[in-house]
């Protein structure tokens, strides 16, 4: 299985509140596809109210 590196802009909306940051990690997974999905699980599981936003996934090297 490969290894890929995500950033996104992700947003967490509480209580009537948003505030917007930047994310970034690593998942494994067979594709890239699979990638961004592993990705955003990771994200939204990370909290209540976020979601991400300018998802992008890139293999990381040497792997």
């Amino acid at each position: 299985m490969a290894k890929w590196t995500w950033n996104a802009t992700v947003v967490e909306e509480t209580r009537g509140t948003r505030r917007v940051g930047s994310g970034s990690g690593e998942v494994e997974a067979p594709t890239r596809e699979a990638a961004r999905d592993a990705a955003r699980r990771d994200i939204e599981a990370k909290g209540s109210g976020r979601t991400a936003h300018e998802l992008r996934v890139f293999e990381t090297p040497g792997r």
